[in-house]
């Protein structure tokens, strides 16, 4: 779609001073952004994942970087005992009222709580931890994403499962669109691309529908891992990689699938 002819004015660059996660996860534009990324997608993918894995229906199952729950409630659907944790208060918040119901069994199978994926402190040992939908890799320095894994290790029962999703870098990198534009009921939305220092950087503009057309500017930076770097991250936290899909239909990965799905076992060692 061409961009827009019309000029902007009155931009704000918003919270400067924090990181761009918590920025952008905790601005109300970031679910209508991603709204093709919904409960339905989530449910077809965990009932998938599931059934490939035949976990025991007393499993417990982390949500690591749940966003506003919709992998969290998919798994607790299904009959796990699940938590969803994430950084953002306004996601958890969001999570929470969507999902925890009055007299709803579902509900009754779900914890949702803020924490960072670096450092959080549970009392449980999951029978599996799924990290999905690239919440990984937001850090300036890789050694803070390394303890990503290897918290999630430590919060594994013995032989526990680790499922991580990410984006495929060298079919990513192929079909880079550079610019977008979306049109909204409330607000478009401006992107730009692009990859500087080994990072996929998202440059998000939110230009309002009013008269002034006041805009806000957002940042997106994942880190472009491919999936060799990600194998040798978890081998070097005593994980042992046993499958490698390249789409949520849990099809084998080739360079142009779209993701990078890793199901990892926690080591003996």
């Amino acid at each position: 779609m061409p961009l827009s002819p019309h000029p902007t004015q009155n931009t704000t660059l918003s919270s400067p001073d924090r990181p761009w996660f918590e920025s952008w996860f905790d601005s109300p534009y970031y679910e209508e952004v991603y709204d093709h990324r919904n409960l339905s997608e989530a449910k077809e993918f965990i009932g998938r994942l599931t059934q490939w894995l035949q976990l025991p229906f007393t499993a417990q199952i982390l949500d690591l970087g749940c966003g506003w729950g919709r992998h969290t409630r998919s798994f607790a659907e299904l009959g796990y005992r699940t938590t969803g944790l994430d950084l953002s208060p306004r996601l958890i918040a969001k999570a929470r009222g969507n999902f925890i119901r009055p007299d709803d069994p579902v509900s009754e199978r779900i914890t949702f709580c803020l924490g960072d994926m670096r450092d959080f402190q549970l009392d449980t040992k999951f029978d599996m931890i799924a990290n999905l939908f690239t919440s990984f890799g937001y850090f300036e320095d890789s050694d803070q994403d390394l303890k990503v894994i290897q918290n999630a290790r430590h919060h594994l029962k013995h032989d526990g499962i680790f499922v991580l999703d990410y984006f495929n870098k060298e079919a990513v990198l192929a079909q880079l669109h550079e610019a977008e534009y979306r049109i909204g009921p409330l607000f478009d939305t401006k992107i730009n691309r692009s990859i500087e220092h080994g990072q996929l950087i998202k440059s998000i503009e939110i230009i309002h529908k009013h008269a002034d057309r006041t805009t806000e500017k957002f940042i997106e930076k994942v880190r472009c891992y491919d999936d060799l770097e990600l194998k040798t991250m978890l081998k070097t936290s005593d994980f042992e990689v046993t499958h490698h899909w390249g789409t949520y239909q849990l099809t084998p990965a080739d360079p142009n699938s779209p993701r990078c799905i890793l199901l990892a076992r926690k080591s003996k060692g």
